[in-house]
This record gives C-alpha cells, sequence and structure tokens, in this order.
C-alpha cells in the first residue's frame, strides 16, 4: 500500500534526454532546480504521484547495474544527488537507441516521508514526459480578448515513471513503476534495459498472473474450434471472476471444483497453467490471498460479449446458466433465450 499524504518533495533536477536513434543530444541542467512556490510543488507531487495506485512492486534484478548503482549512492549520501541525476540520464540517454523513442524531460527526484506498506521512507523517482499537449492559451491587449496556442506537458498524463523506496535493499529495494506508453516492442527500453527490473511476487501478482491465464485459456483453449460453445466460454469467464471477487483466498483445487467441475476442462487447464507457468519462467501459484486492488484492475479484461451477426450484442455480466440457447426449425435460425426477474 502507497500513501503520499505526508511525503515531501526535497530535491529534483530536470535533464532533456533525446533519441540516440535520431542523433538526438542530451542536455544537463547545471544544477538542481529550488522550488520556491508551494503551489507549483504541491502541482509537482500530485503530477509525480498520481499514477501509482496499485500494490504492483519491483526490484533491482540481481545482475541490474547502472541505475541501481546511482540510486544507492543517493541513499547513502544525499550530496551526491546531482551528480547520480546527471548519471541516470546519461543511463537513459545510452539505452535510448530503438527507434521511436521519443525525446522528453527526466525529472529525478528526491523524497522524503512516503509511506510504503506501513513503513515510512525516502524515494527516489525518475521520471519521464514525451508527449506534449497542445492548448489554448486566452490573453488580453487592450479592450480585447485573443487567443494563442501553445505546447506543454499534461499534467494529468505521466508518460513514464518509478518510485525507488530506500527500504529492503538487500532485496534489490521496493520499487513501484509507470508505463503508459506502449506496453512491447520499443517502449520495454524502461523497464528492462534502463531500470533493469523484475516484478515482485506477491499476492497482487499472484493474483494478475492467475486471472490471465484464465483469461488465455479462455481465448485458447475454449474455442469453437475446439467444439466449445460460446456459452461455455462465457461461463468460465464469469464464473472465474466472481470466484476472485467472492474469495478471500485462491485454491487451486477449490477453484477448479467451483468454476469448471468438467474433469476434461481440470486437466486441459492445469496442462495450459503449466504450459504458460514454464513459459513465463514463474513459480507455479496453487494458492495465495486475493488482492482486491488486482481483481479490480484486471476486471476489465473479462469482458463476456456474445456477437449475434451485426445485429445484436449480448453482454453477460454474471449468472450465464440465465441463458439458453436453441434453433428454430421454423425460422432456420440459431437464438438465445434470456431469464430475468425485472426490467430497468
Amino acid at each position: 500500500m502507497l500513501n503520499f499524504q505526508d511525503a515531501v518533495l526535497n530535491k529534483i533536477v530536470v535533464h532533456s534526454v533525446g533519441s540516440k536513434h535520431e542523433n538526438e543530444d542530451i542536455t544537463l541542467s547545471k544544477s538542481e532546480f529550488e522550488i520556491n512556490d508551494e503551489s507549483l510543488q504541491s502541482l509537482l507531487q500530485n503530477y509525480f504521484f498520481k499514477p501509482f495506485k496499485t500494490d504492483e512492486f519491483y526490484s533491482f534484478k540481481e545482475d541490474a547495474g547502472k541505475v541501481k548503482e546511482f540510486v544507492s549512492a543517493v541513499f547513502d549520501d544525499i550530496g551526491k544527488f546531482y551528480v547520480q541525476s546527471a548519471n541516470i540520464a546519461n543511463r537513459l540517454y545510452e539505452v535510448s537507441i530503438r527507434p521511436n523513442i521519443k525525446k522528453g524531460e527526466v525529472y529525478v527526484v528526491y523524497f522524503s516521508n512516503c509511506v510504503v506498506d506501513d513503513e515510512m521512507v525516502d524515494a527516489v523517482g525518475i521520471f519521464k514526459s514525451e508527449n506534449k499537449d497542445t492548448y489554448l492559451r486566452v490573453f488580453q491587449k487592450n479592450d480585447c480578448l485573443g487567443v494563442h496556442c501553445d505546447t506543454g506537458i499534461n499534467i494529468n498524463k505521466l508518460d513514464k515513471g518509478c518510485l525507488i523506496f530506500n527500504t529492503e535493499q538487500e532485496l534489490g529495494y521496493k520499487i513501484a513503476v509507470v508505463d503508459n506508453t506502449n506496453k512491447t516492442g520499443e517502449a520495454l527500453y524502461w523497464v528492462e534495459e534502463f531500470l533493469e527490473v523484475r516484478q515482485r511476487e506477491n499476492n497482487f501478482y499472484k493474483t494478475k498472473t492467475v486471472m490471465q491465464i484464465c483469461k488465455e485459456f479462455s481465448d485458447t483453449i475454449l474455442t469453437e474450434d475446439n467444439n466449445v460453445e460460446k456459452k461455455e466460454k462465457i461461463e468460465f469467464l464469469t464464473k472465474s471472476i466472481d470466484y476472485f471477487k467472492d474469495n478471500e483466498v485462491f485454491d487451486i483445487e477449490d477453484f477448479n471444483d467451483k468454476v469448471i467441475h468438467n474433469p476434461q476442462v481440470v486437466e486441459a487447464f492445469k496442462d495450459f497453467k503449466a504450459e504458460y507457468e514454464e513459459a513465463m519462467e514463474i513459480e507455479p501459484v496453487e494458492s495465495f490471498d486475493i488482492s482486491n486492488k488486482a481483481v479490480k484492475s484486471n476486471n476489465k479484461y473479462f469482458k463476456s460479449i456474445i456477437k449475434l451477426d451485426k445485429n445484436f450484442h449480448i453482454y453477460v455480466h454474471s449468472k450465464p446458466e440465465m441463458l439458453e440457447k436453441g434453433y428454430d426449425d421454423e425460422k432456420r435460425m440459431k437464438f438465445y433465450k434470456l431469464y430475468y426477474e425485472s426490467e430497468d
């Protein structure tokens, strides 16, 4: 759990990092940026902290190099903050070699009084703003009002960021990461090549992983090509999400018994789950406390929709057993019958 209510922004340096692939330059500030305006400080803290809402944490990999080294030096001696901020910016520039990586401002920030999992600690934040928005500015000239346009950073849209908390150093620190650009391809450089971090296998991670397994099992195995009707797929999805919402603990045997029932499908799910875990190089997940935050953030991927020709869409939120499929011999068409108690 993260709490920034009492957090204080102590130090900040802003650098500009271009794309090495596009032969753009890096521009380093000569010193820290002094913030004397309380409203600006409040605005910046909101910009930096607002995207971090989940309990999904990372740690530096065991063989992680540069960024871990630079941040550790700051935690050891705050007097080295500016020098290490420049090292961090240079490291980001070094890995900005893929196509489509955008030029942007890099903010290196030192915070105190951050609360993570009920522990108050300092943190180093590294943030990058890449995308610019166009906005209108109204101005007055003599007795008339005029309008002109400008470009700037949308303070509600942080592109990339991380908060490295000064705790559990022996485990690679506790780190929160945000990447609101494309999750594949060029964007992976932020997590894999620049930060060199890995996800922590906590309850949030385990809940998210098993929900992903359920969704992919539904998409790849419970298909019409495998003689599985859409209604059965919908039933699996709705019962899966209901299981995560209604239970505090996930247990694989209990899940199989309450959600799947069919012994053949149970075996298929076990095999699929084992293959997924092996391919993703993660430990088998059999039992854990369900994270409500993970359920909430992943619920959107469990949309159960039956598309009928181009005329109708049936959205099944729960109780798929209230849906009955049939065939009308006279019309020579398939149909669905829906049972309900009230109509809004």
